[in-house]
């Protein structure tokens, strides 16, 4: 009875019915591992993103402060064109 145990133990795992546990047990763990390398690659991904854009905004910070006189040349121009027309008007009333 006991030789007909150890025989029988030792055919537990090898059955026709556990084949495909063991199949679907590796499709699984394959799956969840692309499914890591997948995640891991988007997350490295958004932190080099994210880096780029650290870098884009503070370049974009310097043109805007690198840009600031020229829209202060503007206000100069529209100074500069009142000034102009006030002399203008002058002239015309002094007679000249």
């Amino acid at each position: 009875m006991l030789m007909m145990l150890l025989v029988q133990g030792s055919e537990v795992g090898r059955s026709a019915e556990h084949v495909g546990w063991y199949v679907g047990l590796a499709i699984g763990f394959a799956i969840v591992s692309i499914v890591v390398v997948l995640v891991a690659s988007i997350l490295t991904s958004a932190a080099r993103i994210g880096s780029q854009a650290r870098t884009g905004i503070e370049a974009m910070e310097a043109a805007r402060a690198a840009t600031v006189p020229v829209w202060e040349i503007q206000k100069i121009n529209v100074s500069a064109t009142a000034i102009w027309r006030a002399a203008e008007s002058a002239r015309r009333l002094l007679g000249g």
